[in-house]
């Protein structure tokens, strides 16, 4: 499908364009008249439009009521129903009035802000602060907006200054000698110090962001107007877009951070160019890159974003590193390469419950090879780790798609053919055209013993495809919490291929996600906004956070349409009994119940953003509060599991499958956990047999198996789902 650009359009956009403008109208144009021309259902460019807009961009910009007063929003006002016109003229006046307030704001508030932290704050006087934007209305003039900052830095300050009490309060419990107490003033100023240097921080973000970044924001404000998963990209945000996707990127393998104003390496990926090198390492911190022989480049203070452009390349080319490691400096030259995200992978174990061996996947998101470059594909690596899970002789597979926000339709489709044989799979509806049915072209199933399938409230989109697949076929039980409901297609346009050559001084122009298309379920109904409904629904204690599509500002709506021809898996899982078997089972379970009260909790609070600024009545809420959480520290405690993944003495997992029962026996004491769940139950977890043998060739491929397998020893779900797979006949 291409974009259709009138000439019209374009012409009026660069016949006679201010220099700074003539790039940003050509992106503006050909934007929304590919959104109009492509959209699954594009709202017209007249006064909804513009009234979305004038909305959206105040609202994004402006969430906490920390910039706007009244009188700047009466002289936005109008333009709210105008806004349309300014697309089809190719003009700014809104933007640049917007923003010329808000970096007039921006400077104020940063030397108001530290005029504040310059001396102490009286915190005996009773007041209040809401920090919840959506319950405060707008500043009515300067002088009620320097009062909102005033209560929030004193708010700040007052949270740091609390901190710092309660750790005098711990060490004189303790009687810890070492702890050297400080008077009221000093901890008050040193709180008031950690403040300014945060505020600092935050100031020198927002003053680096340049013409280019805030008009990519604009420019994504007005493709948000048309649904939440329409979006610009500049062509930076394009390649990591291409990144999160495909699971892997060219670079070094470093993974970096700020912190304290410093661009610093928080983590190594195994098996990188930094990895390899033996020169970098956590907490390193980069001074200066240089691309090969070239001029050094000094990156101290600029943005992580900015930075992290320098560092990436392309495979085989050098990058210098100036690095900062403790009190030395050194130069480190690496020559990039491709970097696999190891974490975004699928990934598998075996879950041992009660002598029931069960296989487990995890996969965080549904990656592919969109470019041919040999990427990963998902549906690959799942299908070889169960051909794997099979010769270990498993009762069952968990597929765990909690979090997994979606991605590669096409491997989706082909997932779920692993597990049922040629059939439809997904229903996909385009504007003007008769609904087109994906299928699975397997034959045969190649797995056919029971499954479960874990979602929650973040599974999203290609997640939602699988689970509503596997339940509408029977094939297996759905697991979780209600998932995230976005029934949408989306498809990527690349803005550059649609201007004329003559024209090509004003590339890249970046690139549009549109939404194109809706997701059906092979039974009729779509996944949007509703998503799925698990059969067995268990406790979670952030179902009240999670935002989900229908939280979203301007998503499509709910429908059906005919249902697919398909047949019901013939042994289908009796999802009511096993659903009543959980609920009896974890209702009498302090863990879950614990749960439940903990979703209030999370709720409660996310509700109640009202917080005293007076210190003795702010600490006797903030011990109350302690206090009561203390009782939830459970659920993260580790699970009845007994891990056999140790590592003894720092070393790889010896092979302990030849051992006699008393070695086996000693490891498993080293590694037993236990916490009160109701039943007895001993449960086993151990890595694979391929995940083994790596295991025993790769000293820190070991390392990261445990941390991975002692991870899940604290997942309640993960323990449950075990229990109803021993259920599955």
């Amino acid at each position: 499908m291409l974009l259709m650009l009138t000439s019209g359009l374009l012409l009026c956009a660069v016949l006679h364009p201010v220099p700074k403008s003539e790039k940003r109208r050509a992106i503006l144009q050909i934007m929304v008249s590919g959104i109009e021309s492509e959209h699954f259902d594009p709202l017209p460019v007249n006064d909804s439009l513009s009234d979305r807009i004038y909305k959206l961009y105040l609202k994004r910009l402006n969430s906490d009521k920390l910039y706007f007063t009244q009188e700047d929003i009466d002289k936005f006002k109008p333009y709210e129903y105008i806004l349309d016109t300014a697309i089809n003229q190719g003009t700014f006046e809104f933007y640049d009035l917007v923003n010329k307030v808000w970096s007039k704001r921006l400077g104020q508030d940063s030397v108001y802000v530290k005029e504040l932290l310059s001396k102490p704050f009286d915190f005996t006087v009773k007041e209040d602060f809401q920090s919840d934007g959506n319950k405060v209305t707008y500043p009515k003039n300067d002088k009620e907006l320097n009062e909102r900052w005033r209560k929030l830095i004193k708010y700040e300050t007052l949270v740091d200054l609390a901190d710092m009490m309660n750790d005098e309060d711990k060490a004189k419990e303790k009687k810890d000698t070492s702890y050297k107490a400080k008077p009221y003033v000093k901890l008050e100023d040193s709180a008031r110090a950690m403040v300014l240097k945060n505020e600092e921080a935050y100031f020198k973000n927002f003053a680096d962001f340049n013409d280019t970044d805030r008009i990519t924001e604009f420019f994504d404000v007005i493709a948000n107007c048309f649904d939440p998963h329409t979006e610009y990209f500049a062509p930076e945000e394009r390649k990591n877009f291409d990144i999160d996707m495909s699971g892997q990127l060219e670079g070094i393998g470093a993974q970096l951070a700020v912190k304290s104003g410093k661009i610093t390496i928080e983590k190594v990926i195994p098996g990188s160019p930094a990895w390899k090198s033996g020169e970098l390492k956590e907490g390193d911190v980069f001074l200066k890159v240089a691309q090969g022989k070239g001029e050094p480049v000094d990156i101290e203070g600029m943005r992580l974003d900015k930075a992290v452009q320098l560092i990436r390349g392309k495979k085989g080319t050098e990058v210098r590193l100036t690095i900062k490691s403790g009190t030395s400096t050194k130069v480190v030259s690496l020559i990039r390469d491709v970097i696999q995200l190891q974490e975004k992978y699928a990934h598998a174990g075996i879950i041992e419950n009660n002598g029931q061996r069960i296989g487990y996947i995890r996969l965080p998101e549904f990656y592919t090879d969109f470019d041919g470059s040999g990427a990963h594909r998902c549906s690959d690596d799942v299908r070889t780790l169960v051909k794997e899970l099979k010769g270990e002789n498993v009762k069952g597979i968990i597929i765990d798609l909690r979090d997994n926000g979606g991605g590669s339709l096409q491997d989706v489709v082909k997932m779920v053919g692993i597990f049922v044989p040629q059939g439809p799979i997904v229903q996909i509806k385009s504007p003007g055209r008769k609904p087109q049915t994906l299928s699975s072209t397997d034959s045969a199933a190649l797995y056919k013993g029971p499954l479960l399938v874990l979602v929650n409230g973040y599974s999203a989109s290609a997640s939602e495809i699988f689970a509503a697949a596997i339940q509408d076929y029977k094939r297996g039980v759905i697991m979780g919490s209600q998932t995230y409901g976005k029934g949408t297609v989306q498809q990527i346009f690349t803005l550059d291929d649609k201007l004329p050559p003559s024209f090509n001084n004003l590339k890249p122009l970046g690139s549009v996600k549109i939404t194109i298309s809706k997701f059906y379920r092979i039974n009729g109904g779509t996944t949007q906004k509703d998503g799925v409904m698990p059969d067995v629904l268990v406790p979670d204690p952030y179902q009240y956070l999670y935002e989900k599509e229908k939280n979203a500002d301007y998503p499509l709506s709910w429908d059906k349409i005919t249902p697919a021809n398909y047949k019901e898996w013939g042994n289908a899982p009796d999802v009511t009994s096993l659903s009543d078997q959980s609920v009896k089972r974890i209702s009498n379970d302090s863990v879950f119940n614990l749960m439940r009260e903990e979703a209030t909790r999370f709720k409660n609070e996310r509700d109640s953003l009202l917080y005293s600024l007076n210190l003795d009545e702010y600490r006797k809420a903030e011990k109350k509060r302690t206090e009561y959480n203390k009782r939830f520290n459970l659920i993260s405690r580790t699970l009845p599991f007994e891990s056999i993944s140790g590592i003894p003495n720092g070393k790889a997992i010896p092979d302990m499958s030849s051992a006699p029962d008393k070695e086996k026996d000693s490891l498993l004491v080293a590694n037993r956990f236990f916490s009160p769940v109701a039943g007895k139950y001993t449960v086993l977890i151990s890595p694979t047999t391929g995940e083994k043998d790596k295991m025993r060739a790769d000293t820190n491929e070991a390392k990261m198996e445990d941390i991975w397998l002692k991870r899940i020893t604290k997942d309640p779900e993960l323990f449950e789902a075990t229990r109803v797979i021993g259920d599955m006949k």
